[in-house]
């Protein structure tokens, strides 16, 4: 019987990329001025951040089924805290952005890793309960790093974010070794490197994987529209300071978290697709009501952050339900599915964070437009998915 990991070790191996991700976030107008450039240059170490992620995870996802979950973790834990030090020591945007992506390929890996973990000892219904939980648990991160980021910058400058992040990688890394059993149902398996990657010709023909894929990859690519674009509007477009986003954005981790909480509590009674379903309706709602503010002269931090406080209690329904889903194409080749589901994920968001980076100075509420584009995708690709398959 394959080892089930505990909660504490999968909470940690899946909070390095929310740190990184949100960390950094406040400090971006600060790194464009101490770098003398634009915010949309900046704005890379979020794109290329993205991007290393979705680009490591189609990688690794394969290669845990072949050489097992626990290696690839611990190589993953450690590019990460190579690339924390280089953006601790960075004198050129070069530099910061090489940290970046390294910071990306070793988050992707652990992130993309966890889930397939969890999917490893569970079934569907089962894997989005713990999905759901180990988010809530995690979600500590999302809301509290941007508020502790900004509070950094503020009185630390912003070399010493990448510190801090040094020192968690360092952490995680030891509980890693100490603690992490390995699950892959495969390790060993005798495979060329071009048949390590057999799944995903299988995977790309399963409609529920790509309807779950696209719901997954839309839900998300909104989340990492905002996280670009908000800083710049609360700070540049409104004259807020960093640390009046950091503390604005707690509201919308504690909406991601109370959705995390009602999909560990119902998912097994109503089913993983129908909980999904409903969190997509949640979103829409909520983005609809955004956009319309986004167009008056009522436009605040309390006004742009409430209402993606409740979209977030739909996404906290709809990304561990979609994911749970996706990754139960092929069980037996978890990593393989989730490699490509959270690569074409992260894809997705850095090619909206790049995107709105470029729109926002010129129109903010073009933020607020996208998001709204991007979740009628998702309802429309959710729509046809039974809501009642249990696994």
């Amino acid at each position: 019987m394959t080892a089930k990991p505990s909660l504490t070790v999968l909470v940690a191996i899946s909070t390095l990329q929310p740190i990184a991700l949100n960390m950094l976030a406040p400090a971006t107008p600060a790194l464009a001025r101490n770098f003398s450039t634009s915010y949309a240059t900046i704005q890379l170490t979020l794109t290329l951040f993205l991007v290393a992620v979705a680009l490591t995870q189609l990688v690794v996802g394969p290669l845990s089924d072949r050489f097992g979950r626990r290696p690839c973790v611990l190589a993953g834990t450690a590019v990460f805290m190579v690339g924390s030090v280089l953006g601790a020591l960075a004198e050129t945007t070069g530099a910061l952005l090489l940290a970046r992506i390294l910071e990306g390929a070793g988050a992707g890996t652990t992130f993309a890793l966890a889930r397939a973990i969890i999917r490893d000892t569970a079934g569907r219904d089962q894997a989005a309960r713990q999905i759901a939980t180990v988010t809530m648990v995690m979600v500590v991160a999302p809301m509290i790093m941007p508020y502790l980021g900004g509070h950094i910058e503020t009185s630390f400058g912003w070399r010493m974010i990448f510190w801090s992040m040094t020192a968690t990688a360092a952490i995680v890394l030891v509980m890693v070794q100490l603690r992490l059993p390995e699950t892959a149902p495969n390790v060993g398996m005798r495979t060329s490197l071009i048949g390590i990657f057999r799944a995903f010709p299988d995977l790309a023909r399963d409609r529920s994987f790509i309807r779950n894929v696209i719901a997954l990859a839309m839900t998300s690519a909104a989340f990492f529209a905002f996280i670009a674009a908000a800083p710049f509007i609360v700070v540049e477009t409104m004259g807020r300071g960093s640390d009046v986003y950091g503390a604005y954005f707690i509201l919308n981790a504690f909406g991601y978290m109370v959705g995390n909480f009602a999909m560990s509590r119902l998912v097994l009674r109503h089913g993983t697709a129908r909980m999904a379903w409903i969190g997509l309706i949640i979103s829409f709602v909520a983005i609809t009501a955004a956009l319309a503010i986004a167009l008056t002269p009522w436009w605040t931090p309390l006004t742009l952050f409430l209402p993606l406080a409740i979209s977030a209690v739909g996404n906290g329904l709809t990304l561990p339900g979609a994911t749970a889903a996706a990754l139960s194409a092929r069980p037996e080749l978890a990593g393989s599915a989730a490699g490509l589901a959270g690569a074409i994920q992260l894809g997705s968001g850095a090619i909206a964070a790049a995107l709105i980076s470029a729109l926002v100075a010129h129109w903010p509420p073009a933020l607020m437009a996208m998001m709204w584009l991007m979740l009628v995708a998702a309802l429309l690709a959710l729509r046809a998915e039974p809501r009642r398959r249990k696994d």
